[in-house]
């Protein structure tokens, strides 16, 4: 539907597309069903799934141009281990029917990161010992993590950033895009794009508001999905004393300790959620 609008803007006189822009305005806000706020999205469900898509389907191509090991072929016991974790905290999440699709890469990079749509990539640099950020056998550290990341998608933090904050033109060409098949630059409206060892790795990038949201609402997903919350704490105080380059997670999501505090504040509710599945 996006996309016919903006075909029809070029035979329309400009009061018109400021009518448009209104009527396109009051059309698209509507209350957030995970955040429960007003928020203004041009984009529905399938436009976030296929954008997912095609951030994924790049990020594992560039992967195996550079024979990066993905998967199984990686570890098979950690891939096995993320995909058990974001399979209990999708069913629990707010769109359980989101086609997810979780990968691991052999890429000493800290970070994780979900595109839109449920679609989930973890480095193996999150389980380095020395400057990584998750102990690798503590199930609750990974699954406060993947909650985390999770809430990004089902709180559709990209496209809600996309119709918030582009311009009408780029706007239009990305919604082109997203209802479309065509398009290689999709990725760099969505994530930033750096180079790492050779590899163009994806990053994601969130404002300040988007990540208090996507902690608090994480929280609750690992705590309901039976993972203890107050590992989010922890590990939360634990970024916040470190920094990293452009590809680390301490760097792509704020290291502020007022972060961990704020989920601090939360954890006896979370807490109850989590206790309710030991009886």
């Amino acid at each position: 539907m996006i996309r016919k609008l903006f075909l029809k803007l070029k035979n329309i006189s400009v009061r018109r597309v400021i009518l448009l822009l209104i009527c396109l305005f009051f059309f698209s806000c509507a209350k957030d069903a995970v955040t429960g706020k007003k928020t203004y999205n041009w984009y529905g469900l399938n436009d976030d799934i296929k954008l997912g898509q095609q951030v994924i389907h790049q990020q594992l191509r560039a992967l195996k141009k550079k024979k990066k090991a993905i998967d199984e072929e990686a570890d098979p016991e950690m891939t096995r281990l993320i995909r058990e974790i974001t399979g209990k905290i999708a069913a629990i999440s707010h769109f359980p029917n989101f086609p997810y699709e979780t990968h691991y890469a052999d890429l000493d990079i800290v970070n994780a990161w979900c595109a839109p749509g449920g679609k989930v990539m973890v480095y193996s640099g999150l389980f380095n010992p020395k400057e990584g950020l998750v102990t690798r056998s503590e199930k609750d550290e990974l699954a406060a993590v993947l909650g985390h990341e999770i809430a990004h998608a089902t709180a559709r933090h990209v496209t809600e950033s996309l119709s918030r904050n582009m311009s009408l033109a780029v706007i239009g060409q990305a919604a082109a895009i997203a209802v479309g098949t065509t398009g290689s630059g999709i990725v760099q409206d969505l994530f930033q794009k750096v180079i790492s060892k050779g590899i163009d790795v994806f990053i994601p990038a969130y404002s300040r508001k988007s990540e208090s949201e996507a902690d608090q609402i994480g929280l609750f997903y690992m705590a309901k999905a039976g993972y203890n919350p107050k590992a989010a704490v922890d590990l939360w105080y634990r970024a916040c004393k470190r920094r990293g380059d452009k590809t680390s997670l301490f760097a792509s999501h704020p290291g502020s300790c007022e972060r961990a505090k704020n989920l601090e504040k939360l954890l006896p509710q979370a807490m109850e959620e989590y206790q309710k599945l030991a009886h």
